[in-house]
């Protein structure tokens, strides 16, 4: 099964507006990558779309394991080896471009600040070239709520906080904050037609059981039926964003978002702290059978990002025409469900 097809049912007349198009995609054997390819491959087989997809890829065997398992009717995939500031090969004409290749992995924040830098600036400026080379009708960039830096309570997108530079852990959103000014550059400069999405802490299915983020922690440890440990005192506040409301949302900025703007992605109404999620987990998908304990790890918590009461005001997504769909509750019950085979 490719994909849920309740994301083509939500989805399927703007859908339909990308009937016999070509598409580039970044990152696709990641997360959000990966489903929104996949999305588009059925979408593209159900609606007969007849669409293109272009894969630049580090790992081939891998894409080519999750996308080309079968044969298809109405899509084309092309599946390149490429590694991110390589050039691309010139003879892929697209309509859109997706960048949505990054780690995501705190630990290489911190252990390899450099190479996370020049990877995400060299990168987006690869694709920015060659969107602008082949006059794409839209670019999208892949940011994330991390560029928000040191501020509290809900934000617009103009409401960014302080980033100290000095913090190695913040060679990410520093260096994701230069690209979407890069990607504003580009159309204020260049007249790209390009757009950033600032999303919120995305999963649902799809989330790979050994991630290591606090939130398939939780996930495990009610699998597992164990103890949920905090390595903080968990009263950070965060918003989340579930994998198919995130698919839609690029969806919608690709068709209706304005060039040189940038979009929150969240849904306000999972703005929880950490200690709050740690309890809905253990009491909906543990049984309460096991306990919250708190514990200290210095070793681990320079990876953290700063402690924030971080609310991501997305008034301006949804006057596009999207909302988000999908509860925590939900978010959580579709990621463990997808560990279960």
């Amino acid at each position: 099964v490719l994909f849920r097809s309740n994301i083509i049912d939500n989805s399927a007349s703007i859908l339909n507006s990308f009937a016999n198009s070509s598409f580039l995609i970044t990152g696709s054997t990641g997360l959000i990558g990966s489903q929104l390819t996949r999305t588009l491959i059925l979408a593209s087989e159900e609606l007969s779309l007849n669409l293109n997809i272009v894969l630049p890829v580090r790992n081939t065997g891998k894409a080519i394991k999750l996308f080309t398992h079968t044969s298809y009717n109405h899509t084309r995939i092309s599946i390149i080896s490429w590694t991110l500031a390589s050039p691309l090969p010139e003879d892929n004409e697209v309509d859109y471009i997706i960048h949505a290749a990054c780690s995501t992995s705190s630990k290489e924040f911190v252990n390899s600040p450099i190479d996370t830098i020049i990877n995400i600036i060299k990168g987006t400026q690869t694709l920015l070239d060659y969107a602008t080379k082949n006059n794409v009708k839209r670019f999208l960039y892949l940011s994330t709520m991390e560029v928000y830096g040191e501020v509290s309570g809900l934000v617009s997108e103009t409401n960014l906080g302080c980033l100290d530079p000095m913090i190695v852990r913040n060679s990410y959103p520093e260096a994701k904050r230069l690209s979407e000014c890069l990607v504003a550059s580009y159309a204020s400069q260049l007249n790209l037609s390009s757009s950033t999405i600032r999303l919120a802490q995305t999963f649902g299915e799809g989330v790979s059981y050994f991630d290591s983020r606090v939130f398939a922690e939780f996930g495990r440890c009610a699998r597992e039926k164990k103890d949920i440990v905090l390595l903080t005192n968990g009263l950070s506040k965060n918003v989340y964003i579930s994998i198919d409301d995130t698919i839609r949302a690029l969806l919608y900025i690709l068709l209706y978002g304005k060039s040189g703007e940038a979009y929150n992605a969240a849904n306000p109404d999972t703005y929880c702290s950490i200690l709050q999620m740690a309890h809905m987990v253990n009491t909906l998908f543990n049984n309460e059978s096991s306990k919250i304990r708190f514990e200290e790890d210095p070793e681990r918590s320079v990876t953290f990002r700063k402690s924030t009461d971080l609310n991501m005001d997305c008034s301006k997504l949804k006057s596009l025409g999207w909302e988000p769909l999908d509860s925590l509750e939900n978010m959580y019950k579709t990621m463990l469900n997808s560990w279960k085979g």
